[in-house]
């Protein structure tokens, strides 16, 4: 046999077992997935930006995933999504069966909260997110806060959502930061229960994302019943043009470098979790599948329908995004936490 023959024989054998074990992977990925139930937590209700994306991946994902299981929502609320963050963390199958949809501040509240939880984020799957976010804070027509400014020497009242909750943990470190005048008002469920307090005069302001704005109120917008103050991101969003980014009332490098660690790279938008713990090739099946399902035509289409943007962050950028974050001076970290409530 020439060694020409020999090579092609050889080259030939590792393609056929390379192949073979690409077949037997998808063949053990559909024999664990067939007829199982994926679900995926929650931790807001019903009705907002975060049940809106949970709902939109529960339809479409299982086409991505060989064995085609069924996926569900459940929801779990509580604590401002400490409740769901705790049982992906303690309670939930570490298998591939749960999914979370987290807040993105959770990211951040074991570095500056009270993490009686006692949860490391680090240690999370990472799926991906759907979109970006472009948090405001806005004030009714009748306030006497109409701008960025005023809410330094105005007090706003906000509806607060939980002490974990990204409302409380931002608001609260606003005031320390930059003085900030804004007043919880405590014992709301959620964001669409925040906006509910606004419209009916319980509150003067409010701390809801552009998208929960497109969906629920989109009268509001461009129509003069609320002041958009400014933007709770790094970068200004161009949909927003006018409106400033918080930095804007920063005075000082401390309160500008404070600024940048509470908002963080505004990729995370609104991600998706797996609990500790997940044999990377089960999370490495789940991370295709959620790439391949944020470019679903059927997805897109219904997404765009509601006026939901969808634009994928990958899961390893995630991760490095909340490597950068629990990378931050403790300075700047220590610096922002005495502003943070501690009660859990």
């Amino acid at each position: 046999m020439s060694a020409m023959s020999s090579l092609l024989i050889r080259g030939a054998g590792a393609l056929f077992i390379a192949g073979f074990a690409a077949f037997s992977g998808a063949k053990a990925q559909e024999a664990f997935f067939k007829g199982k139930t994926i679900t995926i937590i929650c931790f807001s209700g019903p009705g907002g930006p975060y049940d809106t994306y949970s709902r939109l991946l529960s339809r479409h994902l299982s086409r991505y995933i060989e064995g085609n299981p069924q996926v569900i929502v459940k929801y779990l609320t509580g604590a401002g999504g400490l409740l769901a963050a705790r049982n992906l963390a303690e309670a939930a199958p570490r298998d591939g069966t749960t999914i979370g949809s987290i807040s993105r501040t959770m990211i951040y509240e074991p570095l500056i909260g009270a993490n009686a939880a006692k949860i490391d984020y680090s240690k999370f799957g990472w799926l991906g997110s759907m979109a970006q976010s472009t948090a405001i804070y806005v004030s009714w027509r009748t306030s006497k806060v109409k701008t960025a400014q005023d809410l330094l020497e105005h007090e706003m009242l906000v509806a607060g959502t939980g002490a974990a909750s990204e409302t409380t943990i931002v608001s609260s470190a606003l005031n320390g930061i930059l003085g900030t005048r804004i007043k919880l008002i405590n014992g709301y469920s959620g964001g669409p229960a925040a906006m509910l307090a606004l419209e009916a005069g319980e509150v003067d302001g409010g701390f809801p994302t552009l998208e929960a704005l497109k969906t629920d109120r989109p009268d509001w917008i461009g129509s003069g019943k609320i002041n958009l103050l400014f933007q709770a991101r790094q970068i200004a969003n161009p949909e927003l043009p006018g409106v400033p980014v918080a930095s804007v009332l920063a005075k000082t490098d401390l309160q500008r470098q404070s600024l940048d660690f509470l908002f963080p790279r505004d990729v995370i938008g609104r991600p998706f979790i797996t609990p500790p713990g997940l044999p990377p090739e089960r999370l490495k099946i789940l991370q295709d599948a959620f790439n391949a399902t944020t470019r679903d035509r059927e997805l897109l289409a219904e997404a765009a329908s509601m006026q939901q943007p969808i634009k994928l962050t990958r899961g390893e950028e995630l991760a490095a995004v909340v490597g950068e974050a629990y990378a931050t001076p403790t300075s700047i970290v220590d610096y922002v936490k005495q502003f943070v409530p501690k009660e859990q």
